[in-house]
């Protein structure tokens, strides 16, 4: 009879799993569900400001037209677009060039991007203003060759690819949507983003980390950014993506902006939140072209110079997005963990879980503080004492959100 109703009540829990209710899960964003125990991606927000913090102007004539950023061992990396050398600038946070490291056998035809997984550094030579390159590449730099600050020169090896969708080279310039200028890297994957000129989306293209020949970008989905993306940045966790990007306004009057994306399933960084950012006018940030995280919600952005009418210099510039987090998918979840099955959800006195005798740790959402740990007993957790709202529930490497009702 136990075994029965311990099965029966297990059934009853997977029935409820299946039926999970899916909705807006942000209680930051403008139409949050409350009963949403499965984010669909479908928040809103409301239109959000920011005041970026203007760390320097980059006053080194080598820097005016930097374009990709990446923070590695505490300081900031950087390179510039075509037509300039094949050099990866060092600086201090404070934006001084400390190194210069020269990449031996390349050629900078239009390096737009800069990124890094564990392993390895990777430059962007995919710049495509024309939409007729047929020569697109990405160079790799081990990060062993350049741990040593008195090292300036290293190899590097250099991968071809093609998109999976383009067989037209023959654009007008800055009239098609094969440019690119962002890119991201994992430990296994690339993924580019593109810079459409006609219709201001942005298509997510895969790559694998290492390939010989010509690989093909995969074509994996698109999302309207309403702008041209120029730089893209992941956080070390995998849980948090960020992507630049700038908008003509009308009479080449451009305005910034970042688009925030997290709690997303897997590699399909659109599936989830996904908030957008003004960051201010071309007049007091310059041409922002790039960005780099140093946690889930804070790190830097670049611009280049802008040289016409008046003269902007180029700037390192750094921001906090903190406060436009709700802690859900951020400081509780580490990569690879897997949904604990509970019932009831939402719940009043005390959880069912299959587990037993297991330490077990309870977040609130908004803020992301411990607010109940234990032993698990008899199946069960006791939350009567948590205050009404919205929790994690961590056990081991396993976690799962629910709601407590009066």
């Amino acid at each position: 009879m136990v075994k029965k109703i311990i099965c029966l009540s297990f059934l009853a829990c997977a029935t409820t799993f299946v039926n999970a209710q899916q909705g807006c899960t942000d209680p930051l964003a403008s139409n949050y569900s409350s009963g949403a125990t499965v984010n669909d991606g479908s928040c809103v927000y409301e239109s959000t400001n920011y005041t970026m913090e203007d760390v320097a102007d980059l006053n080194s004539s080598f820097l005016n037209e930097n374009s990709g950023i990446i923070v590695f061992n505490d300081h900031v990396f950087t390179i510039n677009d075509g037509g300039n050398s094949n050099t990866i600038y060092e600086l201090d946070t404070m934006g001084s060039i400390i190194r210069e490291i020269n990449i031996l056998s390349a050629t900078n035809v239009d390096w737009e991007a800069i990124s890094q997984n564990s392993q390895s550094v990777f430059v962007g030579d995919f710049g495509n203003n024309s939409g007729s390159r047929e020569n697109l590449c990405i160079y790799e730099i081990s990060k062993a060759d350049i741990q040593d600050p008195s090292v300036n020169q290293v190899t590097a090896i250099r991968s071809v690819f093609r998109y999976e969708d383009q067989v037209d080279f023959t654009w007008g310039s800055n009239a098609h949507n094969y440019d690119c200028e962002a890119f991201l890297c994992t430990e296994d994957s690339m993924y580019l983003f593109s810079k459409n000129w006609i219709d201001e989306e942005t298509k997510r293209y895969s790559l694998p980390i290492s390939w010989v020949d010509t690989a093909t970008a995969i074509l994996n989905n698109s999302f309207n950014v309403d702008g041209l993306v120029t730089d893209a940045s992941i956080d070390s966790s995998g849980e948090s993506v960020m992507l630049l990007g700038y908008k003509n306004n009308g009479a080449n009057f451009y305005t910034s902006f970042i688009w925030m994306l997290w709690d997303y399933n897997a590699n399909d960084f659109f599936s989830g939140n996904k908030r957008r950012i003004e960051i201010g006018t071309m007049l007091s940030l310059g041409q922002t072209e790039g960005i780099a995280l140093k946690g889930n919600a804070s790190g830097f952005v670049s611009s280049e110079e802008i040289s016409s009418v008046i003269t902007i210099p180029p700037k390192l510039l750094k921001f906090d997005f903190s406060e436009y987090f709700n802690g859900e998918a951020l400081n509780i979840i580490s990569k690879g963990n897997k949904e604990i099955l509970i019932y009831p959800n939402p719940s009043t006195q005390f959880i069912r879980i299959e587990k037993q005798n297991e330490p077990f740790k309870i977040y609130e959402l908004a803020t992301s503080k411990l607010v109940l740990k234990g032993l698990i007993k008899s199946n069960q957790i006791d939350v009567s004492s948590l205050r009404p709202g919205h929790f994690y529930l961590q056990v081991g490497q396993s976690r799962t959100k629910f709601t407590k009702q009066k």
